[in-house]
């Protein structure tokens, strides 16, 4: 299957169908509503100088995915990946991160790293992580809340662009001190 990757611009409304169209139960708000989405798109949560996103586009012209990389003015942006729940498994999540990390390196020369955060228990997301060369650095014990209050452990994980550029990983060398 050939992705394509498409700015979102000012279709708002093709964004709100997207996003409540299902539940996204591994992200801080598994159903936001059409005027959360629009006043976060109002308030430049989607596109504006720090952030971008990207549709996930396949063959047929179809969106099945969204990309938001956001925090580009620091050396450390983030992303969030959301890909719709008939083509997951697909591979298409290892496709999206491997795009994402070479645009970010490629158009955003001051970013050194890029980091990405999912719960504990998305096997399949920190699957992703792994395949791609990010390396697991963190766990964050009971620091992402679920819609129902649960508190699940979150797991950060980070590609330096050394790393990326030399196609290496390097492990986090847990082993210095014993504290």
């Amino acid at each position: 299957m050939k992705l394509r990757f498409q700015p979102l611009t000012t279709e708002v409304d093709t964004l709100i169908r997207f996003l409540t169209s299902e539940s996204w139960d591994d992200h801080g708000n598994p159903n936001p509503s059409a005027a959360e989405i629009r006043e976060a798109f109002k308030q430049g949560y989607y596109t504006g100088e720090d952030v971008e996103t990207f549709w996930i586009v396949i063959d047929s012209g179809r969106k099945i995915g969204l990309i938001r990389i956001f925090d580009l003015q620091d050396p450390t942006p983030l992303f969030d990946l959301r890909i719709t729940r008939p083509y997951r498994g697909m591979g298409i999540g290892e496709q999206a991160v491997k795009w994402l990390t070479r645009h970010v390196f490629t158009h955003h020369p001051g970013a050194i790293r890029i980091e990405g955060h999912t719960r504990k228990d998305n096997y399949a997301m920190r699957k992703v992580f792994f395949k791609c060369g990010y390396v697991r650095e963190a766990c964050y014990r009971k620091a992402w809340p679920s819609s129902d209050g649960t508190l699940h452990d979150s797991v950060g994980y980070g590609i330096t662009r050394e790393d990326w550029e030399e196609n290496k990983v390097t492990p986090v060398d847990w082993g210095d001190v014993p504290f």
